[in-house]
């Protein structure tokens, strides 16, 4: 007589991977929701998802984690090259303050997504009295022209250029033309970065990434286990769960050739995957083919039996997941199981011959 599967009471409710708590869809913050695994501003796909993510932990981890990393110039500069708009449709323009040095004004350079270029200049308007003077782009001063003429009109009064009235859009125009025009060719611009700052972002947004990847993988087993709870702790700060040690990773790592070739790491993709490594299991999260990092995670979990199991009976584990960047519209996910890394290794002559070179493919 067979004896039942035993089942872990703690895991036999679904519960959000990011705070450990129960869902319950009665509750709105504790109801579930669709968590992209990778956010879709940074290039993540609509089939790389969880639903076993609360409500309030998603809205979350987009405010503190997501959006903290997808408003910084590192990935702004990514996603324009991608088109990334992500949830609000949107690719926030790349923004830089600056000076015209020719003619010593002060101004910030805005570039669309498109490639279209705008300026405003930091002192482009000055009141003294009635007498307004606009320095700025020819476009800019045509909008304020415009608002005042509109504004003079409601209050029934007049509006005066040095060269005489201005009643319509023709006599803006005639006094664009008639104006003095003090071009500035050279334009420096410079941004401050706070790596420190840039860095714990990024940090968890790894640690996020790989809390999503480890659940999808090696199921809530691993995630509600010592593994999953002690990337959690270090998910958001001031909440920590129970102190199961320190994290063990990196967000930098170098990734050998050979390591390169079994995952497919390439400029255009994002490649990630869940790879056992003698007793221990690793995250390997590389985003725009490690153009922002490449992050090797310790899960802390010995995987050896779950591995094994697939490999001894043929049972199908998906552990690496790969999504090009290069697509238009909804960005497809390629998934790839243990087996077919393997053979793909195999093939290429590129298979670990150690356990000790394997482990240093995934230092």
């Amino acid at each position: 007589m067979t004896k039942p599967a035993k089942t872990r009471p703690f895991i036999s409710k679904v519960r959000c991977i990011y705070t450990g708590k129960v869902i319950d869809p009665l509750d709105a913050a504790l109801k579930p929701s669709v968590e992209h695994i990778i956010p879709l501003a940074l290039g993540g796909s609509n089939q790389f998802t969880t639903r076993d993510v609360s409500s309030a932990a998603n809205s979350r981890a987009g405010d503190e984690i997501d959006d903290a990393v997808a408003s910084t110039l590192p990935f702004l500069m990514l996603r324009h090259r991608y088109k990334l708009q992500g949830n609000r449709k949107v690719i926030p323009c790349l923004k830089m303050k600056g000076e015209f040095i020719d003619i010593k004004e002060s101004a910030e350079i805005s570039v669309s997504a498109e490639g279209d270029i705008d300026f405003t200049f930091q002192n482009e308007k000055k009141i003294s009295g009635k007498i307004i003077s606009l320095g700025s782009t020819e476009d800019r001063v045509r909008f304020f022209l415009r608002g005042r003429l509109e504004q003079a009109k409601q209050r029934k009064q007049h509006l005066y250029s040095q060269f005489g009235e201005i009643t319509d859009d023709e006599d803006i125009e005639i006094a664009l033309l008639l104006a003095n025009r003090n071009e500035g060719r050279d334009f420096k611009a410079s941004v401050t970065v706070d790596i420190s700052a840039f860095n714990e972002a990024r940090a968890r947004l790894m640690v996020k990434i790989a809390l999503g990847l480890g659940h999808r993988v090696l199921g809530p087993e691993w995630t509600f286990g010592p593994g999953g709870i002690m990337l959690r702790s270090h998910l958001f700060p001031g909440e920590k769960d129970l102190n199961f040690g320190l994290l063990k990773g990196t967000i930098d790592a170098d990734v050998p050739a050979v390591l390169a070739d079994i995952v497919g790491l390439a400029n255009n993709r994002h490649v990630l995957a869940v790879l056992p490594n003698g007793k221990s299991t690793s995250a390997f999260i590389s985003l725009f083919g490690g153009q922002a990092g490449t992050a090797v995670v310790d899960l802390g979990y010995d995987s050896r039996r779950k591995f094994n199991r697939a490999v001894n009976k043929g049972e199908r584990l998906d552990c690496a997941f790969s999504i090009p960047l290069e697509v238009a519209g909804s960005r497809p996910l390629e998934v790839r199981s243990i087996h077919e890394l393997a053979n793909a290794a195999n093939l290429n002559g590129i298979l670990p011959k150690s356990r000790t070179e394997a482990k240093r493919l995934l230092r």
